[in-house]
């Protein structure tokens, strides 16, 4: 095994989930849809992990073990793609016309195709998830239908203040509602952090999915300008931690209450 597989494989072993696919209904769907397999970090990007690969860090709460924050949606796939050349992946994104914030993605193979044609499937590196995909592993996906908990309210418990660092709990006022990762109880998969503490950029653009699609991605205005963010912060009510609330921004805009967790797609 090469250095770079092993370097990988610790990374794996310390950071990422396994999590099986399989179909659901999400909240802002009515037609059945299909989660390939994929590898989930258990907790949102933390300052460590990004201090690793950008040799930065950006985030107005300096804390090793806290999320990284105030970074925009654009810095997010950065730090991806770096992630993955670290560990000798094929990265996803490919930005040869980001300054006019276009965005293309490289599937394996060579292929680069429009964001809005792309199948995730079919890439290797680490990467946003889709907002089906964020769903699905926030509410615990195959081992929560077994279990008969797929629909608890929060990632991992109906009961908020279990899971999730939210506005009525999190000390906001005193300005220190972010706090270190892992702290509260995790979901079914074992994946912390999903609701509340801070939001998590998804890969999506606004604009309703179409039937058939595994994402929204549009490329005109004024959908192109937002992006999904789920999962709510320490900042905001117990509803913006909701696994169904939905939320956009725009994204370019940074803010200390906005993180992101990161993706791979695997075969088991």
């Amino acid at each position: 095994m090469e250095n770079k597989e092993i370097e990988l494989k610790k990374f794996e072993d310390e950071y990422m989930v396994k999590v099986k696919g399989g179909k659901y209904i999400p909240s802002f769907s009515n037609e059945l849809k299909e989660v390939f397999d994929i590898e989930v970090c258990k907790y949102p990007t933390t300052q460590l992990m990004w201090l690793e690969v950008m040799e930065n860090n950006p985030s107005k709460a300096k804390a090793l073990y806290k999320p990284v924050e105030t970074v925009n949606w654009w810095q997010a796939l950065e730090f991806c793609n770096k992630l993955s050349e670290k560990y000798g992946l094929e990265p996803v994104y490919e930005f040869s016309k980001s300054l006019e914030e276009t965005l293309m993605i490289k599937e394996l193979g060579g292929k680069i195709l429009s964001p809005d044609k792309a199948n995730f499937e079919n890439t290797e590196g680490f990467r946003l998830p889709t907002e089906i995909e964020w769903e699905w592993f926030a509410s615990g996906g195959q081992k929560a239908i077994e279990q008969g908990t797929f629909e608890y309210k929060y990632s991992g418990s109906n009961n908020i203040d279990e899971v999730a660092w939210y506005l009525s709990n999190s000390d906001f006022k005193n300005d220190i509602s972010i706090k270190e990762v892992g702290l509260k109880k995790p979901n079914q998969l074992g994946l912390f952090d999903c609701s509340g503490n801070i939001w998590e950029w998804c890969y999506d653009t606004t604009g309703e999915i179409e039937n058939g699609k595994l994402y929204t991605y549009k490329t005109f205005e004024p959908y192109n300008i937002y992006r999904r963010i789920k999962g709510g912060s320490g900042a905001y009510s117990a509803k913006s931690s909701l696994i169904t609330n939905r939320s956009e921004t725009i994204a370019t805009y940074s803010y200390k209450n906005f993180g992101f967790r990161i993706v791979r797609t695997i075969n088991f």
